[in-house]
């Protein structure tokens, strides 16, 4: 492969090449090494990935008394008074019982026991519910008598007891209150910190071959400090990123849409995002029918479908791909309903409108993604990280028939792209990979409906040319051809014909950017 002025100029034997080769050229021999095209995060978060490395990781938490213990420790070192974040927890998937619990969380008491003086928060895995202790609630006004807002749900016990779980929509009652206290610091500390996030985020991306990040929203104020970044390449991450507001603030927002390509190629904005439901481990995903184990609840509609309408309607006007996070199959119909209004299935328009997550489908909306030209773009280890609870939140025709259907939907003419929906998930792409090709879990072996897998090549293009496609970007990124960017990646193993089992364990020994390395040494 020959690259020049940051682009690949030529492939193919060496004879064909060597032509190429001037007094200046750099020439490398891999000696068999594998090299493949840089790989492309299709969903995540990135300065929540940030964010995540900088404060309490619980996403390896195996109980409620771990999360304790962890805060305890961060509350020793925090300065008096001082807000401890976290991320992570999932009640699914610890292997203890909680001695108190309702809906199946754990109240509060314990964590606020151990933090008296310190207003914590700590977020759900799924990003869709937070649990806050007893000084978070009371600097934020919540009492027993607190109603739970449009779209949300303080969670409470029968007797009216605040477990300290805050749904969807509701867990703006606690974030409003640490808005608060974060606009005691000022603007330069605040872009400070977020441009610290960005360069953290950026070096875990680096580790895991990741040259191309899909953000799945930030607002104006973090574009603006994003793009900052890209246009002065301090960033080794290229940046597609997605616009999100509250949808009230939305169409003012989108006005400054489309952001092109910087001069880097490194930066752009032209898309937005919007969320109709929560998750299925904290009851959010809007479902058609009941949950199995919570009967009479069919999850949480988080945006009116007439507000998605109108944001739909504004990201028509301005040729912007719209991304919507729907998991329910209420939710997956609700948004294809408003996609099918904006584009029905004979238009000619490739607008690439996306759904993200997509998890729970019903079999008769599946065709629908090829017919309306909709990207479902999945995030394969959600699949297996959520394996535990499925059935048990849908039963077993539900979970069969229509969770994480990439085999259905692929068979079906759809256009599917892959990510790791990080800091939900952590941001290793070849574990995710895993779990395409084999829907089990790498702690147990627990399988999850085999006959849904990926083949080994579509995961690999999931995370390549296919989530290029997704961003509209095909033309200069994905695969190692001549014109587009030279974004690749050496490993320590051939991804073709290794195991499935050593795939997950892939380590990566070089990263290249636009034909230069950009590290050295990746631990």
């Amino acid at each position: 492969m020959a690259v020049g002025k940051g682009r690949i100029l030529k492939t193919g034997d060496f004879d064909q090449l060597k032509e190429l080769v001037g007094p200046s050229t750099e020439v490398i021999d891999l000696s068999g090494a594998f090299l493949m095209p840089g790989l492309i995060e299709g969903h995540g978060h990135f300065l929540g990935l940030g964010q995540s490395l900088m404060s309490l990781n619980l996403l390896y938490s195996t109980s409620w008394s771990d999360v304790i213990e962890k805060t305890k420790v961060a509350v020793e070192q925090a300065e008096p008074g001082q807000w401890i974040d976290g991320r992570g927890w999932h009640q699914e998937k610890w292997k203890d019982e909680a001695e108190m619990k309702y809906n199946g969380y754990p109240y509060h008491d314990a964590l606020s026991a151990v933090s008296p003086d310190h207003p914590v928060v700590l977020i759900h895995a799924s990003g869709h519910a937070l649990m806050a202790n007893k000084k978070a609630m009371d600097l934020a006004g919540i009492t027993p008598e607190s109603k739970s807002p449009a779209g949300g749900r303080i969670v409470k016990d029968p007797n009216g007891k605040l477990t300290g779980v805050f749904e969807e929509n509701a867990m703006a009652l606690i974030q409003s209150a640490q808005q608060i206290e974060e606009q005691k610091r000022s603007q330069q500390e605040r872009e400070s910190e977020i441009r610290r996030q960005a360069i953290a985020a950026s070096n875990a991306c680096l580790e895991y071959g990741i040259t191309s990040f899909q953000d799945a929203g930030s607002d104006l104020n973090e574009i603006r400090i994003l793009k900052n970044l890209c246009d002065s390449n301090l960033l080794n991450t290229r940046m597609w990123v997605m616009l999100y507001a509250n949808p009230k603030d939305m169409e003012e927002k989108i006005k400054s849409l489309p952001i092109e390509l910087n001069a880097h190629t490194n930066f752009c904005v032209k898309a937005a995002k919007a969320y109709v439901d929560g998750a299925l481990g904290s009851y959010g995903a809007w479902m058609l029918e009941d949950y199995e184990d919570k009967p009479d609840h069919f999850g949480q509609n988080t945006m009116s479908i007439e507000d998605l309408d109108r944001i739909a309607a504004w990201c028509q006007q301005k040729n912007l791909q719209l991304c919507v996070h729907g998991i329910g199959d209420r939710a997956n119909r609700e948004i294809l309903n408003v996609f099918e209004k904006h584009y029905p299935p004979n238009s000619s328009e490739d607008h690439r409108w996306r759904i993200e997550h997509a998890q729970h489908l019903d079999p008769d909306d599946i065709p629908r993604f090829n017919q309306l030209k909709v990207i479902a773009s999945m995030q394969a280890v959600h699949c297996t990280s959520d394996a535990p609870f499925v059935e048990k939140r849908l039963g077993e025709k539900r979970a069969r028939e229509g969770s994480y259907a990439w085999r259905s939907l692929i068979d079906s003419g759809a256009k599917l792209a892959n990510g790791t929906d990080c800091p939900v998930e952590s941001v290793n792409p070849f574990e995710c990979m895993y779990a395409a090709i084999t829907r089990k879990r790498l702690d147990n072996g627990l399988e999850f409906f085999s006959e849904q897998k990926m083949s080994r090549i579509e995961a690999l293009r999931s995370y390549t040319i296919w989530n290029a496609y997704a961003a509209k970007e095909e033309n200069i990124k994905g695969s190692l051809e001549p014109g587009k960017l030279a974004d690749f990646i050496i490993l320590d193993r051939n991804l073709l014909t290794c195991s499935d089992e050593e795939l997950a364990k892939t380590k990566v020994l070089k990263v290249y950017l636009g034909g230069k390395e950009v590290t050295k040494a990746i631990r």
